[in-house]
């Protein structure tokens, strides 16, 4: 599985370059490597950068929902942007959109991350 990891403005950005986030082994080392980051930095704000992404399995939104705890364990906001319309619906269905901070675009979602505390805001998504 391959990540790309920037930092930008403050905001750590972790893109997906996998199209299809389906099979376990490749989730599951995913998140190992999230994880990983997240263990060896310190930092506050992390972005999910979904937007090469095309299909989304139970095993990638089950990824998301473990990294919510430990990136809250280390008072990192966590948030996801560039959702395709497959897993945008995904999130959407599971509830998911209802826990994450979910933004459109990586513009936007850089923009409201820089300015706004770790603690993030409390509204629904800004998807």
């Amino acid at each position: 599985m391959e990540l790309n990891y920037i930092e930008q403005d403050g905001v750590h950005i972790v893109a997906f370059l996998e199209a299809r986030l389906f099979d376990d082994v490749v989730v599951q080392e995913s998140r190992r490597q999230i994880e990983e980051l997240l263990a060896q930095r310190s930092f506050d704000r992390l972005l999910l950068d979904l937007r090469s992404v095309s299909v989304a399995g139970s095993a990638a939104l089950g990824m998301l929902i473990r990294l919510k705890p430990r990136c809250a364990q280390r008072h990192c906001r966590l948030a996801l942007c560039g959702l395709q319309p497959s897993v945008q619906e995904a999130v959407r269905i599971t509830q998911l959109d209802k826990i994450f901070e979910i933004y459109k675009d990586l513009e936007g979602a850089v923009s409201a991350l820089k300015t706004t505390s770790a603690a993030g805001p409390t509204g629904p998504t800004l998807l």
